[in-house]
């Protein structure tokens, strides 16, 4: 499946050109997004995103928690559609947070 076809009209050269660079500089990526156009058009879905959240001020922890369950919700799916709902999901303030273990305290 050509995901380029499923990609929005609204997405520019520009952004590609932007998500690519992004990409390339995270050390965290495995290689193998590189070369599979699928893992590839989710993250490029995912920076979309976290671009959308952050110009609504979500707060950071927030929004890679958003980007990262969106991900993993796109399997099977249309990434840019999966990413979509949740950014839609968030302004409506219809998304549920399950606390972080990381910051919980305990006494």
């Amino acid at each position: 499946m050509d995901q380029n076809n499923n990609r929005p009209t609204f997405v520019t050269e520009d952004d590609i050109k932007r998500w690519d660079e992004n990409l390339k500089n995270d050390t965290t990526l495995p290689p193998i997004i590189f070369d599979n156009p699928t893992l590839k058009e989710v993250c490029y879905a995912g920076l979309y995103l976290a671009e959308q959240l952050d110009a609504l001020q979500c707060p950071p922890e927030y929004i890679v928690r958003i980007q990262y369950t969106a991900g993993r919700c796109s399997f099977g799916r249309d990434p840019w559609k999966v990413h979509q709902e949740f950014l839609e999901l968030y302004k409506l303030n219809k998304l549920d947070f399950e606390p972080d273990p990381d910051v919980i305290k305990l006494n």
